[in-house]
């Protein structure tokens, strides 16, 4: 009598995290003019390299850093500058609460690492992850998410170092339309998201809305219609849910799909 018994399934570690590095790399190679571009801005506002690179390390978002260098090449006193990347990399706190009850089952240093990485790109590639989750890959997104960060870190840190180095040669980056592919790449995957008629109308309200207060400084316009966008269909979800007489639980929360 056999006293082996079946072995369990295997972990889709291994899988999250292939499948992540895989999705993630167009959009890293589409962010690399934009990090070419930053490293040779830091070099002509005259920061040292150190400075530079510390800014793409921590900050880690390059529509403030480059409004933040530009601050500072003009004398802005440093709180202001402070205050104005808090003001563009609002719509980070919309992620959060996008995603937050998919992680809250994962360690605190875990939550910290993936929040440090939560860039627009990858939270565009976590939302669908997760909503597309099956369930012998479902426990293990988290994986997914760090494989991508890591890719799109590594890839914005590399050409921001590149961008120093050689910024005299790759300043007029800016003018060859290369921004084209990760642009393309943000709009497949969002429209892939759209599969409702509340998710739809979600997208036009915050696209008009982005479009109307678009001359907002400081890319503020972004931040208020997604707020407005989010407002609505929260609004839409609580009726729709109390006309259903659906109670609203932490395992039945709204996504993107419903």
């Amino acid at each position: 009598m056999s006293t082996s018994s079946t072995p369990a399934r295997p972990v889709s570690r291994g899988r999250e995290i292939r499948t992540g590095l895989r999705d993630a790399t167009p959009l890293a190679l589409g962010a690399l003019p934009f990090g070419l571009l930053f490293g040779a801005v830091g070099q002509q506002a005259d920061l040292s390299l150190l400075d530079t690179m510390l800014m793409s390390a921590l900050v880690n978002g390059g529509s403030a850093q480059m409004i933040a260098t530009g601050l500072m090449a003009s004398g802005t006193a440093w709180f202001l500058v402070v205050a104005t990347c808090l003001v563009v990399n609002m719509r980070h706190v919309f992620y959060s609460a996008a995603l937050s009850a998919k992680v809250r089952h994962l360690p605190t240093l875990w939550r910290a690492v993936l929040a440090y990485g939560m860039i627009d790109a990858i939270y565009v590639l976590a939302a669908k992850r997760y909503e597309d989750a099956t369930d012998d890959r479902r426990g293990q997104e988290h994986w997914y998410v760090l494989a991508a960060s890591v890719l799109m870190y590594a890839g914005w840190l590399s050409s921001t170092l590149v961008g120093y180095v050689f910024g005299k040669d790759v300043t007029a980056i800016d003018g060859l339309g290369l921004d084209f592919a990760i642009y393309a790449t943000y709009i497949g995957l969002v429209v892939s998201c759209f599969t409702s008629k509340r998710a739809v109308a979600a997208g036009l309200m915050g696209g008009v809305l982005a479009l109307a207060l678009h001359r907002l400084p400081y890319q503020s316009g972004l931040f208020f219609a997604t707020l407005a966008a989010t407002v609505a269909l929260a609004v839409w979800e609580g009726r729709v849910r109390a006309e259903d007489g659906t109670p609203k639980t932490a395992e039945q929360e709204p996504t993107a799909g419903d």
